[in-house]
């Protein structure tokens, strides 16, 4: 475990081995407290300047979110295990790297390289946080398992970064009641390859007696994801009204490319799912991170949470009445309100008859360690099948 924060002295925010600015940090709440010096504006990270001007608020909420969130399935499991009070004490510890982006932090005094602490590059414990996050056994963690990318991985579900032949991989549980999401990963990624979505390829296996969904990182030390919270903040993008064509324009404007294409691809993949979680930590773009510059779309990721997976089983097919969708500043509304915004065109349909079976299948795969009943099975594998009927009526 490397801690190299001490209270209220100046430290230098980098973006590789550019430095960004200087601030003093403090420990105790967290978050920076003062400026000292902007060393260069053009690598602050985007969401850091709300409508073009930097803000010290904004900085701090996007370092803060960096972090693992209090909401966390296990986490209360994960403090014991590590013997800390607040998930945020971790952003104190290893520079606060992440394999999101290639921001990180150190102490004047230091004489460090990128080269020298990223995780990209560099082994660390995988297997203690892992079994401290995952394992429903107890066991003895020393101080090694904090040495690790992931105290730095927002998000509600259990998850964890390993490194499979110099490839990270991210391994991601489900609810603990019905652990279905994982599986709707899979399912997600099966969808994307009969389309030929832009999205990130998902599997499945077991970890730790849990499903969990295993994906590749897809910044490999040289992209910085960014979530569309942080673009839509620094562009100023209205409260008001509906953020989709603000988000388009701003991205095209800025060289993106394939952008209506990509979200095409996620409004269809969220269409079929029914996805519930869609807000604007779900979805963005990948900035070079030698550059700062915007480069592409994010593939679709984070699909797992639809198709009933949060609902008790008699209520599954009740789902295609609700209205549980999210999208940039919308709520709360029908998943069909989605079909304007999805290309038609650009798509063969007659592949996914196939797919609710798989589905299916996978889901019974799973049963011995889920439990899930035969009839959540059933249902689920209807509802999906309902909506592929849909999208083809609408397609016509």
């Amino acid at each position: 475990m490397l801690n190299i924060f001490k209270s209220n002295i100046t430290y230098t925010l980098m973006h590789k081995d550019i430095p960004v600015l200087n601030a003093d940090y403090s420990t105790k709440n967290h978050k920076f407290l003062e400026i000292h010096e902007m060393i260069d504006a053009k690598h602050l990270p985007v969401g850091c300047s709300p409508n073009g001007e930097f803000s010290l608020k904004a900085l701090n909420h996007w370092f803060r979110w960096r972090g693992i969130p209090g909401y966390r399935v296990g986490l209360l499991q994960l403090q014991n295990r590590l013997q800390i009070d607040s998930p945020m004490e971790l952003l104190d510890m290893e520079h606060a790297l992440s394999v999101s982006d290639t921001y990180w932090m150190k102490a004047n005094h230091e004489k460090i390289t990128w080269a020298q602490v990223n995780f990209y590059q560099h082994s660390y414990d995988q297997s203690g946080f892992g079994k401290a996050m995952f394992s429903s056994l107890n066991s003895e963690f020393d101080s090694s398992v904090l040495h690790t990318p992931n105290n730095c991985t927002c998000g509600y579900h259990r998850k964890a970064w390993f490194k499979r032949n110099g490839t990270l991989y991210l391994l991601k549980g489900g609810s603990p009641f019905y652990q279905q999401e994982p599986v709707n990963e899979w399912l997600a990624s099966r969808i994307a390859q009969e389309l030929g979505l832009y999205a990130v390829p998902y599997t499945t296996e077991t970890y730790e007696n849990n499903i969990v969904s295993v994906c590749p990182n897809m910044c490999k030390g040289k992209l910085d994801l960014v979530t569309s919270e942080y673009v839509l903040s620094d562009t100023g993008a209205p409260e008001d009204v509906f953020q989709y064509s603000h988000y388009v324009k701003t991205l095209e404007e800025h060289g993106v490319p394939n952008v209506r294409k990509a979200l095409s691809d996620q409004f269809l993949m969220d269409y079929l799912l029914m996805n519930t979680d869609r807000h604007t930590q779900n979805m963005g773009i990948l900035v070079d991170a030698n550059t700062n510059q915007w480069v592409g779309m994010a593939p679709v990721f984070d699909t797992g949470t639809g198709l009933g997976c949060l609902v008790e089983d008699d209520e599954i097919l009740n789902e295609k009445r609700k209205k549980k969708c999210q999208l940039f500043n919308a709520k709360h509304f029908s998943h069909d309100a989605l079909l304007k915004f999805i290309d038609f065109k650009q798509y063969d349909f007659s592949s996914l008859q196939k797919i609710p079976q798989e589905y299916g299948n996978q889901l019974v795969k799973y049963q011995p360690l889920t439990n899930i009943s035969d009839k959540r099975i059933e249902d689920a594998y209807t509802l999906l099948y309902k909506q592929i009927l849909d999208l083809k009526h609408a397609a016509k």
